[in-house]
């Protein structure tokens, strides 16, 4: 569970995605509780985990806390999908998570910038 001003979102660890990624629902759902959200346009295309291909063209940067550490990450927004929340390759780089699938643990090398 990610922590963010206005609460916890579930979100998935997937090590075969390359960014960090947001359902648009929920991205209104932070704006219209009033979370800072800080909308940037992208343009990238990439293939879904169903092998669906898509064009991304929308970003935000969200302030969120993981444990005791906050800092800001910028999101993929995605329109759908199973996981309000992906954290994917880039989001496990910064944060030099490490996790141990046989014994279903993780931890953090990391301290905010």
């Amino acid at each position: 569970m990610l922590s963010l001003k206005v609460g916890k979102v579930p979100a998935l660890v997937d090590t075969g995605n390359q960014f960090l990624c947001i359902r648009s629902d929920v991205i209104e759902y932070l704006y219209l509780a009033n979370d800072p959200c800080k909308f940037c346009s992208c343009t990238v295309s990439c293939t879904l985990a169903d092998g669906t291909r898509c064009k991304i063209t929308n970003a935000v940067r969200l302030h969120l806390k993981l444990l005791k550490f906050t800092w800001d990450h910028e999101f993929k927004v995605l329109n759908g999908g199973p996981f309000p929340v992906i954290l994917g390759l880039e989001f496990l780089t910064r944060t030099q998570m490490f996790i141990e699938v046989s014994s279903k643990r993780f931890s953090f090398q990391f301290h905010p910038d």
